[in-house]
């Protein structure tokens, strides 16, 4: 191994321990992204296109306490299969259509999914973003993309969706990091004839020391990009009339929007992102930024 690869396999190594809670000090923190929406086709269902970015400048005291709020979301799951079973047994009838759903939504693997969000199940990400909201240091930073822009296309890119994915994706890094990373990307599939690698497009940005692809079902970090990311993505198309008022599903996903608002000072009525100005920040209690990408002025 020659000089440059000892040197990023330390850089990874350093990251990672510190992407994964260990006690690590040193000057590189992870930054963990994930995007949501598609590039092409209908525009019906699919009016937005969005990256997110999470940076954690210590993981230390904050993995922990998110593991174990995961934890105890599990064993809470437990209990309330265990209960459905008794319950199924002691009237000695079949389950109900919603007993089965609950009894097989509770022995998946927990994942937090902005999709899955429920009003059976919203406290969960509530108590999730409280925990996230009480730590001081953290940036969430997300680029939008409107696909219904005068100008929109992805001609740019050679009409090539992963080409515009990596671009995004190192255009809101280029913009958004103050400090020194390493990238853990939501594991996103490469085309076999895409020359480009995620990798190097991220690699050429100057404060990005490393990257690594992982599935969102090995860190919480992923997960909370995911959440976060989605909630912007929803008050976008909410602030727009794309959801019914008297959705019950609707309504839980705009009570969790209308926390991550509250947390941040900002009245409810108030949409993450307007035309104006094209980039929306909010410093506290942690640093959260929403970018309105603009075709005609990129």
């Amino acid at each position: 191994m020659g000089e440059d690869g000892a040197v990023k396999w330390d850089c990874f190594r350093l990251a990672l321990a510190r992407g994964l809670g260990f006690n690590v000090q040193m000057e590189v923190c992870p930054v963990f992204i994930d995007e949501t929406g598609i590039l092409s086709g209908s525009t019906r269902a699919q009016p937005v296109y969005g990256i997110g970015a999470l940076v954690i400048p210590d993981t230390r005291d904050i993995t922990d306490k998110f593991y174990r709020l995961h934890f105890n979301f599990v064993s809470s799951a437990r209990m309330e299969r265990n209960e459905i079973r008794r319950n199924i047994r002691a009237r000695g009838e079949p389950a109900s259509l919603e007993e089965v759903d609950r009894l097989m939504w509770s022995t998946r693997h927990h994942e937090y999914k902005f999709s899955e969000i429920s009003r059976s199940n919203v406290q969960q990400y509530i108590d999730l973003l409280r925990l996230y909201f009480s730590f001081k240091g953290l940036e969430f930073h997300s680029l939008l993309v409107n696909r219904l822009s005068e100008g929109f296309n992805l001609e740019r890119w050679d009409n090539d969706n992963w080409k515009a994915y990596t671009d995004f994706t190192r255009q809101l890094l280029e913009r958004s990091l103050t400090q020194d990373v390493f990238a853990i990307v939501d594991l996103q599939g490469k085309p076999d004839d895409a020359p480009d690698y995620i990798e190097d497009v991220l690699c050429s940005v100057e404060s990005v020391k490393g990257c690594l692809r992982a599935t969102s079902d090995m860190s919480v970090y992923l997960q909370l990009v995911d959440v976060l990311l989605g909630c912007v993505q929803f008050d976008w198309k909410d602030q727009r009339g794309y959801y019914s008022a008297t959705s019950t599903r609707a309504q839980a996903k705009r009570d969790l929007v209308n926390f991550v608002k509250s947390s941040l000072g900002i009245e409810h009525e108030t949409p993450f992102l307007s035309d104006e100005p094209p980039l929306n920040k909010w410093e506290g209690p942690s640093a959260f930024s929403v970018w309105n990408w603009n075709p005609k002025t990129q």
